[in-house]
């Protein structure tokens, strides 16, 4: 009991703090400290039970969503409580289906429950309402692939052995799908919208890496400025949202902004900002621009296993010049002890869709060592889940 009493004065502490300031580091320790005290309290079979009636509370939101509840009940909950007859009829759905639903949401504080089938959007409802948040619930929440590709993990271990999927071929998902995920979405341009949107989202969330890395300090001198030096090399960049951002808020430095990605991408790349360069690369080849000040890579390593990473690092680390030039790599950076449950699920999603994962500092080190790199130092911001990995030549 006094490990519980200490966690509720520690949760007291810090919900006092949280009352007073908007401080990341606070509120992130806050949030660990509230679910240290819900194990605490929680006895071991109610936790077991808590995590093994997870799935159906999952697959209610993805039908919440499909079905237009939440976004019903955000709609009728301008003029007070919705009930499940109204919801029902909006939605075409059976009533007591709705009610069936509701029940999971309100118990996972997704809407209020004001009375017997008698709802209320929250916050989260509003947030779920939202076409990323939506949509990535489509690509998380899939009846017919991340969901039965996760479950398959075990069938997959039983068939190839215990051990780790090596490349995308081999994982789960394309055990399951006979495809890997890209090339499933390539089929499939729905999902594709839908795993873009969610991505974009996400971006919005989390800080940029220019908002950890301190960009103003370490580039304030030293910097090329003839046409054709080149500030930054954006590799695997999408459609350049991190780029256009650095160039909004660092415009006034000298040198070339380089957007790279597949062919694919770049031909589909439309009202890209003035003075970023759009660059077909395959970066598991040679990379053509020698002598840049920064090589970004932005959540891309952890699609790959270690060996491929090594491959495209060091055809990057290779087109660095020593005492110049700097390798970032924005992903995230699992602690050695004491990792958040999203990160640690999010490496086993990884390895299940891509045959990827998410790396520890001992784990980032080895690859960048062994790409010919040395990892200087890792950036981070309290309460964001993704690092600065910054990396210059051994």
């Amino acid at each position: 009991m006094a490990l519980i009493a200490n966690l509720i004065g520690e949760v007291a502490s810090l919900a006092q703090a949280e009352g007073d300031s908007d401080n990341a580091e606070n509120h992130a320790r806050l949030l660990n400290s509230i679910h240290r005290l819900q194990l605490a309290v929680e006895k071991p079979i109610e936790t077991a039970k808590r995590i093994m009636y997870q799935p159906p509370t999952n697959i209610a939101l993805r039908l919440a969503v499909e079905l237009g509840l939440l976004d019903a009940l955000v709609t009728g909950g301008r003029s007070g409580p919705v009930s499940a007859t109204l919801l029902a009829e909006s939605t075409q759905c059976e009533e007591i289906l709705v009610v069936r639903i509701m029940r999971c949401l309100t118990a996972m504080g997704i809407c209020n429950e004001d009375g017997p089938r008698t709802y209320s959007p929250n916050e989260v409802t509003k947030e779920l309402t939202s076409e990323g948040l939506k949509d990535g619930v489509r690509c998380l929440i899939r009846y017919n692939t991340v969901i039965p590709a996760t479950a398959g993990l075990l069938g997959y271990l039983t068939a190839f052995g215990p051990r780790v999927p090596t490349h995308a071929e081999e994982t789960p998902f394309a055990y399951i799908e006979k495809a890997t995920m890209f090339q499933w979405m390539e089929k499939r341009p729905k999902q594709r919208r839908y795993f873009d949107s969610f991505m974009a989202a996400r971006r919005r969330e989390a800080p940029r890496w220019f908002e950890i890395w301190p960009v103003s300090d370490t580039l304030k001198s030293g910097l090329r400025s003839g046409p054709d030096d080149v500030l930054l090399v954006d590799i695997g960049a999408s459609h350049g949202h991190d780029l256009m951002g650095f160039k909004e808020r660092y415009g006034s430095f000298p040198g070339r902004l380089v957007l790279q990605d597949l062919p694919e991408t770049t031909r589909t790349i439309h009202n890209l900002a003035e003075g970023i360069e759009a660059m077909a690369y395959d970066f598991f080849t040679p990379q053509p621009v020698a002598g840049a000040r920064i090589y970004y890579f932005g959540t891309v390593c952890h699609d790959f296993d270690d060996d491929s990473c090594v491959i495209f690092l060091t055809g990057t680390a290779d087109a660095m010049e020593r005492g110049y030039s700097t390798l970032l790599i924005y992903d995230y950076v699992v602690p050695e002890v004491g990792a958040s449950v999203r990160a640690a699920a999010m490496d086993l999603q990884m390895m299940v869709l891509v045959g990827g994962m998410e790396r520890t500092e001992i784990q980032w080190r080895a690859i960048l060592r062994a790409s010919g790199l040395d990892l200087v130092r890792v950036w981070s911001l309290p309460g964001a889940s993704e690092s600065v990995v910054e990396a210059q030549l051994l």
